[in-house]
């Protein structure tokens, strides 16, 4: 999970400096042909990174999910467990 939170974080990062270069690029006076590949280059980053950070989110639900999940069990374990004991 901690990896996957890491992933998440890479790529909203990569994210944000995408944005920041485009943004300063228009500040600057626009795109040039060469600033136009290299918004365009940026522009499809941008896109991959943001399909990778919905697959991560999905996997992040799901994980979280399945954590819910086993703690609900190992709760019940313990309140067993300890009935038992106590008997």
């Amino acid at each position: 999970m901690q990896d996957s939170e890491s992933r998440m974080e890479a790529v909203i990062a990569r994210l944000e400096k995408a944005a920041a270069a485009v943004e300063r690029e228009k500040q600057q006076g626009g795109f040039s042909r060469n600033e136009e590949a290299v918004g365009s280059d940026l522009a499809a980053e941008n896109a991959a990174l943001k399909s990778e950070l919905e697959v991560l989110r999905g996997k992040y639900e799901a994980l979280k999910k399945k954590t819910q999940t086993v703690s609900g069990r190992l709760d019940q374990s313990i309140d067993q467990l300890s009935l038992i004991l106590e008997r």
